[in-house]
């Protein structure tokens, strides 16, 4: 998970906790790897590990744009928004190889 240009200038940090950048983004795509699967207990396990890592405030943020970007799939898949066709040609091999054509949503 990579942060915005924007928000990462502006996000205090406590080097007391957890100074390095690297170690940080690391933990963040680990959590939302957690916890966009289907194993609760990781998921779990990985809020008290970002919790004592990074402090609550990173739970808050973190859990906020994961929660965004999951409400946009959903609001664009409800209104029925189409890819362009320029998209639909570039995952034209992923939607083949998955076999996403066969799903009664799979109008465009």
């Amino acid at each position: 998970m990579m942060m915005l240009r924007a928000s990462i200038d502006q996000r205090p940090s406590d080097p007391t906790t957890f100074d390095d950048d690297a170690a940080r983004s690391t933990l963040l795509e680990e959590f939302v790897d957690a916890v966009v699967g289907d194993d609760a207990a990781r998921a779990i396990d990985f809020r008290g590990r970002l919790i004592d890592r990074l402090g609550p405030d990173w739970l808050i943020d973190a859990s906020a744009v994961i929660a965004n970007f999951e409400m946009m799939t959903r609001l664009a898949d409800a209104t029925g928004a189409r890819l362009r066709p320029a998209q639909l040609d570039a995952a034209a091999p992923i939607i083949r190889d998955l076999g996403l054509d066969a799903f009664p949503s799979a109008r465009h």
